[in-house]
């Protein structure tokens, strides 16, 4: 197997963990459609459904094109066949996989953010949604995972070879 094989077994497991979020996130939606609000907050309609389907549409696509967005994401000169895994290699893909649980987490405490900040800014409601200091760290947080998740997904063989440098 080629380090994009590998790569495209992340990526299923990625799409079926979409899957998961995008039924927990299905609650606000069906909680908008049965009482018109969420936990007494106006909601709009759009941003319920696009932050339930969206999810649910990446998962789809990933599910159906693992082997595309892997290629996508591996550069030619590392997909080579071997028969052991070099050690590099093998490190790489388990970047790759650190990036990706770390992006799950990101895109999870993202929609979070939005959604609480979507409601927060709602003048319909007359109920007030507190975004305290606490709140604004852990938006700040989940920005700083955003950046984290793309610098181990985008340079997952020049950190590889990094460590590697650095055990030696």
């Amino acid at each position: 197997m080629k380090p994009t094989h590998y790569f495209a077994i992340l990526i299923r497991l990625f799409a079926i963990g979409l899957v998961i979020y995008s039924a927990r996130q299905s609650s606000f939606l069906i909680e908008l459609l049965r009482e018109g609000s969420v936990q007494g907050y106006e909601l709009s309609f759009t941003f319920a459904l696009v932050s339930t389907l969206l999810p649910f549409v990446v998962a789809v696509l990933l599910w159906f094109f693992p082997l595309t967005v892997s290629r996508f994401v591996i550069r030619p000169e590392l997909d080579q066949s071997f028969k052991p895994i070099a050690t590099q290699d093998l490190l790489t893909v388990l970047v790759l996989a650190i990036g990706v649980y770390v992006f799950y987490f990101t895109i999870s405490d993202a929609v979070y953010w939005i959604t609480l900040w979507q409601m927060s800014q709602d003048s319909y409601t007359e109920a007030d949604l507190y975004l305290g200091n606490d709140s604004k760290a852990a938006m700040v947080t989940t920005v700083i995972e955003f950046f984290i998740a793309a610098g181990l997904l985008l340079r997952a063989r020049t950190l590889s070879a990094m460590i590697l440098r650095f055990t030696r």
